[in-house]
């Protein structure tokens, strides 16, 4: 969900499904501490004021200046979908596949953070 934003705003983040996933894997390992909520706004203040491609690191930096929020951390997110009534095998296949995180969770009825 995360890189999905920053590619919208960035197009340097636009790669094929399977590597946006792996990608988007290694990310929630380095931001796992981070809530996907905060995480999303650090890529709208970053790209407010910058124009070099967002890094795991900017997240963070950005993030610590931020009030804490009772949030999703991004290393939860398979127990997020499963909490929310999605098969998160179903749904990385789906994304793998080329179809687009926040439409497929659209799709299933599912609220999608920071819309």
């Amino acid at each position: 969900m995360l890189l999905t934003k920053a590619a919208l705003l960035d197009g340097r983040f636009r790669r094929a499904p399977e590597d946006l996933a792996q990608m988007a894997i290694e990310w929630s390992v380095v931001l796992s501490d981070v809530t996907l909520d905060a995480a999303i706004d650090a890529v709208r203040i970053h790209y407010r004021g910058n124009v070099q491609m967002l890094m795991p690191a900017d997240v963070l930096v950005i993030t610590e200046d931020m009030a804490p929020a009772d949030g999703v951390r991004l290393a939860d997110g398979p127990a997020w979908l499963r909490a929310h009534g999605v098969n998160a095998e179903q749904f990385q296949a789906r994304v793998e596949a080329g179809e687009r995180p926040a439409r497929v969770l659209r799709e299933l009825g599912v609220e999608v953070p920071g819309e």
